[in-house]
């Protein structure tokens, strides 16, 4: 055959292949997954994987819900070790929302206490989801105490949102008491809570970069020893 005629072919057959991804909207595969979704390196504990860091293209994004979004590695520690105290957080089977798996913190002590996870598992550096253009933070979350006087105090509990852009020295938003969202969130049952953005990301949050968001954070300070369980599942944020 004809070596011009080959070349023609495979070069035929070279368009053929790639008219639907620039249909797609991109230029090379992989795709990213999803509309408007980017993809990024993300660490749970082992190789590294490839997860979707998807922008704002909904009234809701799914951040976490440990099942179907569930990558990514968690922290824990406490203040006073001389006092034994105990911090832990893990992705825990069963014990989410209607029974779906869940993150768990569990804290035991005096001072301070705190956990997190990351659903990129901190790699690649200034990785993080785009949450841009969402009005508020929801989750679900239940908070269950050995006995009443050990649970957390109203202000005590807060949460965050930390950032992966490594250009600022604090990539955080403000801490935000839990009650102010879930007045009785002490009770031992699941709760639905709203956290306006305006609030995580005013007075010491101003600088949280939202196009780069990558880590939920919990964390409590108590003078009297405490001994709770934190249970928190479907992360989103929404419009």
């Amino acid at each position: 055959m004809d070596k011009s005629n080959v070349w023609m072919r495979a070069s035929l057959a070279i368009v053929a292949a790639a008219l639907p991804l620039l249909e797609a909207g991109c230029l090379c595969p992989p795709c990213p997954v999803g509309a408007g979704a980017t993809t990024a390196s993300t660490n749970t504990g082992g190789a590294a994987t490839s997860a979707a860091a998807a922008t704002p293209t909904a009234d809701r994004l799914v951040i976490w819900d440990g099942d179907k979004v569930g990558a990514g590695q968690s922290w824990a520690d406490c203040g006073k070790k001389d006092l034994k105290c105990k911090s832990t957080l893990a992705k825990a089977a069963g014990q989410g929302f209607n029974g779906s798996a869940g993150m768990k913190w569990h804290a035991e002590g005096p001072d301070w206490m705190g956990g997190g996870w990351n659903w990129f598992g901190w790699w690649p550096m200034d990785s993080g989801t785009n949450i841009r253009g969402y009005g508020s933070l929801t989750f679900e979350v239940k908070v269950d105490a050995k006995t009443p006087d050990l649970a957390p105090d109203g202000d005590a509990l807060a949460i965050a949102l930390r950032c992966g852009n490594s250009k600022i020295k604090a990539c955080n938003t403000a801490s935000v008491p839990l009650h102010r969202y879930v007045a009785d969130f002490a009770d031992g049952q699941w709760h639905k809570a709203v956290i306006p953005m305006a609030d995580l990301i005013s007075g010491e949050g101003a600088q949280f970069d939202p196009s780069t968001a990558w880590e939920f954070d919990l964390n409590e300070w108590s003078g009297p020893p405490r001994d709770f369980t934190v249970y928190v599942d479907d992360i989103a944020m929404e419009k």
